[in-house]
């Protein structure tokens, strides 16, 4: 049997790497991130705790790749509202990004907003906002000139209010996605943000 190449090496790293953040996801949802372990994360993985230990040194190290993860999402985010030229167009991109990945991603969400909601947490946000506050800079420059485009007088507090709008909608619906009226939602945001200022 020949030797593995530095490609299959990297593959595998990828591989193993991709399970064990899917396995804290799960872990630290069904158990809370106190109560979750490396043993319990490399189990759920199907990989040896070495290996885990060998990648992130500690739970804390795969909380903050997490954070990371979920900040680099919002990537494609920045680049569309940094791209579209028409207004309403960005506007809807907006909207649709967000409840798009809402549908999607229900569960991480889940899982992602609980991070607000621990000093943990908290802390590993905070860890991977270093790396990526130039990217998180652009995202809210970007909002801001979205609204002044459409007319609003104040952007930057009417940024911040239609981040909550859609963080609570977002919210509202992991409570009870069958019955929440998301389309209805939408529509109304789009409705009342497209006509600019009340």
């Amino acid at each position: 049997m020949s030797p593995k190449s530095h490609k299959q090496f990297a593959l595998e790293r990828k591989v193993s790497i991709a399970r064990l953040l899917e396995a804290a996801i799960k872990i630290f949802s069904k158990n809370g991130y106190h109560a979750g372990s490396m043993a319990q994360i490399a189990k759920a993985a199907k990989v040896s705790k070495g290996l885990a230990y060998h990648y992130f040194e500690s739970k804390e190290a795969i909380l903050i790749a997490l954070a990371e993860i979920r900040l680099q999402d919002a990537l494609p985010l920045v680049q569309g509202l940094e791209s579209i030229e028409d207004p309403k167009k960005r506007l809807s991109f907006l909207v649709d990004f967000v409840l798009l990945e809402l549908i999607e991603h229900t569960e991480k969400l889940r899982f992602y907003n609980s991070l607000y909601l621990n000093a943990d947490g908290v802390r590993a946000i905070e860890k991977a906002m270093e790396k990526y506050r130039d990217q998180f800079e652009r995202l809210f420059q970007a909002e801001k000139k979205l609204y002044s485009d459409l007319g609003f007088p104040d952007p930057e507090m009417e940024a911040t209010f239609l981040r909550s709008l859609l963080q609570g909608i977002s919210l509202e619906y992991m409570l009870g996605p069958k019955d929440y009226p998301l389309e209805q939602m939408k529509a109304k945001l789009l409705a009342r943000y497209s006509n600019g200022t009340e």
